[in-house]
């Protein structure tokens, strides 16, 4: 028997999102509260390890934001006027926001219709002698193929900063993301696999950049704040640059420990309900799944479950939410966006375009229960209709 639209408001609201955080977590969040110690600490520098190893980096810095990890990533590269930096622009706005503040040239690529990837074609296509940087994206938590993006640039004295913000636990060729990564940033928003509540990590393979980027975190000071603040006033600090504060702390880093001793759980599942989508979603008229990588080496780590809708967008959207279901946008274009349109206003990017004006993210998180899966998609497979079975 059909339900009535007055029986699907009064269900629960079904969130696009929600964080997975232990009881043992909370616990020992609450024993760091306890300590006295809650800002940047020894828990840092835990989670920097367990990072690291997870990752396979070199090094591993953490930061209070992937925005600030982006910010420190391009502010390296000591950009000068005309330098440009290629990004996508299927993108949220933090990557070219840091390459427009640390004074680049934004220069938006075109993405691949199925992924939502960067367009490697139309990457070789942009690289020019003002070419600084690429900031690939793994979009949703799909590996960009940086290997190849590698063999694209050559000898050319170009950085890869990847946007990893989407890729706790990705990997391709075999290697997780940022086990063979110049520059790597990753993201602990709370929509995010992995979350600190706010939080980010950067991982490279070079010392002398670790050095710099840990030196750019907090001040320009070298030594931890933590050890700074000795029980006397003996122990003097030392700025050697200029620079911003953009530490962890040990409260978040707790969450952190925690989350990356669960991430191959929470991420397995998440592959499975994302999987289960494709096959529910398969003859649905109203929407197009994405593309993806059937290469036995290569790992999504789903961070979001987009669709392209073949429909009005704020139509369906009025559609699941009447019905208590959450949703998210990722992403209208950002070449689209004031800012970029009136200082770039002849970027045309006809796939990015077309995806921005249709992409929709369906809820996607652990705990997210088959009989949630089969509300969603029964409500897509209904639209316009007001009475799904």
């Amino acid at each position: 028997m059909a339900e009535s639209s007055s029986a699907n408001v009064a269900r629960p609201h079904l969130p696009f999102s929600r964080p997975c955080i232990s009881e043992a977590a909370a616990l020992d969040v609450a024993d760091v509260v306890r300590s006295g110690w809650i800002t940047s600490g020894p828990k840092v520098a835990q989670f920097e390890r367990d990072f690291q190893t997870l990752s396979g980096a070199a090094h591993a810095i953490a930061v209070c934001s992937a925005t600030a990890g982006l910010d420190l990533a391009v502010a390296a590269l000591d950009l000068q006027p005309g330098d440009e930096v290629i990004v996508p622009s299927m993108n949220w706005v933090s990557g070219p926001n840091m390459i427009e503040l640390n004074g680049g040239t934004c220069v938006f690529a075109e993405v691949d219709a199925g992924t939502l990837n960067i367009d490697l074609h139309h990457v070789e296509r942009l690289l020019s002698p003002r070419t600084r940087a690429v900031m690939p994206v793994h979009f949703a938590g799909q590996p960009v193929d940086i290997p190849r993006l590698r063999a694209l640039i050559g000898a050319r004295p170009i950085a890869i900063i990847e946007d990893a913000a989407h890729a706790a636990g990705a990997r391709f060729a075999g290697k997780p993301i940022g086990a063979d990564s110049d520059i790597a940033v990753f993201s602990f928003h709370p929509t995010k696999n992995l979350t600190t509540a706010e939080g980010g990590m950067i991982v490279c393979r070079d010392a002398a950049l670790a050095d710099r980027l840990r030196l750019g975190r907090f001040h320009g000071i070298r030594k931890d704040a933590w050890k700074n603040h000795a029980r006397s006033g003996s122990d003097a600090y030392h700025v050697l640059m200029p620079a911003r504060k953009y530490n962890l702390t040990d409260i978040q880093a707790t969450l952190g420990i925690h989350q990356l001793r669960d991430l191959d759980r929470m991420n397995i599942e998440r592959d499975r309900l994302a999987r289960r989508y494709l096959q529910l979603l398969a003859n649905v008229p109203v929407v197009e799944t994405l593309r993806v990588s059937d290469a036995a080496d290569t790992v999504h780590s789903w961070h979001i479950f987009v669709v392209k809708l073949r429909a009005d967008r704020a139509a369906v959207c009025a559609h699941l939410e009447r019905l208590g279901i959450g949703t998210g946008l990722h992403y209208p274009a950002v070449h689209a966006q004031t800012y970029y349109a009136q200082k770039y206003p002849n970027v045309c990017l006809p796939v990015t375009e077309d995806a921005g004006a249709r992409v929709l993210s369906l809820p996607l998180f652990p705990g997210l229960s088959d009989a949630d899966q089969d509300r969603v998609v029964a409500a897509l497979r209904t639209f316009p209709n007001e009475n799904p079975a």
